[in-house]
C-alpha cells in the first residue's frame, strides 16, 4: 500500500518553490539598489523572515510531513524529498505507534507517529494523506497501540533540527 497525498498538501511545496524565488529575487534587490544603501532594516528583516520561512517549509514541512509512505508485507518505507531519499524499516525494528490531534482552522486532523527506539520515525498525516485511514488500519494491524501524545509545537520546531 502506497500512501496518496491531497490537494492541500501540495500548496506546502508551492509555498516552498515560491519563498525560493523570493528569495533569489528580492533579497538581491536590498543590497544593490541605491534606495537601501542607508536602511538597515529591510536588509535585516526581511531577508530573515524569508530564510527561515523558507527553512521551516523545508526541513520541517517537506521533509518531516510531505513524505511517502509504502508498507509492504514486512516492511515500511519512507521516501523523503519527493523520492530523493529513502529509508526501510523492517517490522520487527517498529516498537508501535501513537497518536495526536492537530487543530487549526482548517479543521481537527491526527497525525499517526511510528516510534523505534523511542524516537519518531515516521510522520503520517490526516492533512498531507489522502488514504490516511487506509494508511492507518494497515498500521494497527501490525504494530503495538503506544496511546495518545499530545500535539506540541515545542516537539514539532525540535524535530526540524534533528
Amino acid at each position: 500500500m502506497k500512501s496518496k497525498f491531497t490537494i492541500k498538501s501540495y500548496l506546502v511545496l508551492f509555498l516552498s518553490c515560491s519563498f525560493t524565488l523570493l528569495i533569489i529575487k528580492v533579497i538581491p534587490v536590498f543590497f544593490n539598489d541605491l534606495y537601501y544603501k542607508d536602511k538597515l532594516f529591510p536588509k535585516i528583516f526581511l531577508p530573515t523572515l524569508l530564510v527561515f520561512g523558507f527553512i521551516y517549509l523545508v526541513i520541517g514541512e517537506l521533509r518531516t510531513k510531505f513524505i511517502i509512505v509504502e508498507i509492504e508485507k514486512n516492511e515500511i518505507k519512507t521516501k523523503r524529498f519527493l523520492g530523493l531519499k529513502t529509508k526501510t524499516y523492517k517490522f520487527s525494528e517498529i516498537e508501535g505507534w501513537k497518536y495526536s490531534h492537530l487543530t487549526s482552522r482548517g479543521g481537527t486532523y491526527e497525525y499517526l507517529y511510528l516510534y523505534k527506539d523511542n524516537k519518531k520515525i515516521m510522520k503520517i498525516s490526516e492533512f498531507y494523506h489522502k488514504n490516511y485511514l487506509q494508511l492507518k488500519n494497515k498500521i494497527q494491524e501490525n504494530f503495538k497501540s503506544l496511546g495518545y501524545e499530545q500535539f506540541s509545537l515545542l516537539d514539532e520546531f525540535k524535530e526540524i533540527f534533528r
